[in-house]
C-alpha cells in the first residue's frame, strides 16, 4: 500500500516517516506539490493536514476527489474544530486525526482505510463473477 503525506510542517514529517518506515511512503510539502506528482494507483492512502498554505486541505480533499476518487484520504489536523472534521467528511474524507497524534492513531487511520478498501475489493470481485457468471443452457 502506498502512503502520500501532505504537510508544510517539516516536523511532523520526519514523525510520520518514522511512524511509516516500513511503509510504502511519499511526503510532499503542499497540495500544489502532491497534485503535481500525485501517484497512480488504487492502492494509495492520502493522510493530508488540514491548513496548509496554498491551497488548504478540504480543496485538496476535493481535488483528489474528483480527480481520483477511488483514493482514500485521511485528514490530519491540529485543531479539533468540529466544522473542520465535518468539513472532510462531507468533502469524502476517510477518517480524521488530531495532532499531536500518537502512532497508534496514524497506524489504527491506516489499517481501518485498507481493511474498507479490501472489503470493497472483495464486494466489487463478488458482483463481477456474479454477472459474468456463464449461464449453462441445454438444448433437448
Amino acid at each position: 500500500m502506498k502512503i502520500l503525506f501532505v504537510d508544510d510542517d517539516l516536523m511532523t514529517h520526519a514523525v510520520i516517516q518514522d511512524i511509516l518506515k516500513d511503509w510504502d511512503l511519499t511526503i510532499a510539502t503542499s497540495a500544489e506539490e502532491a497534485l503535481d506528482n500525485f501517484p497512480e494507483g488504487y492502492d494509495l492512502i492520502v493522510l493530508s493536514d488540514i491548513h496548509m498554505p496554498g491551497m488548504g486541505g478540504i480543496e485538496f480533499l476535493r481535488e483528489i476527489k474528483r480527480k481520483y476518487p477511488y483514493v482514500q484520504v485521511i485528514m490530519v489536523s491540529s485543531t479539533e474544530d468540529t466544522r473542520n472534521l465535518l468539513e472532510a467528511y462531507e468533502a469524502g474524507a476517510n477518517d480524521f486525526v488530531v495532532k499531536p497524534f500518537d502512532c497508534k492513531d496514524i497506524i489504527k487511520a491506516i489499517n481501518n482505510t485498507i481493511e474498507k478498501n479490501k472489503r470493497w475489493k472483495d464486494a466489487l470481485g463478488q458482483l463481477y463473477l456474479q454477472k459474468n457468471k456463464k449461464v449453462k443452457v441445454y438444448n433437448d
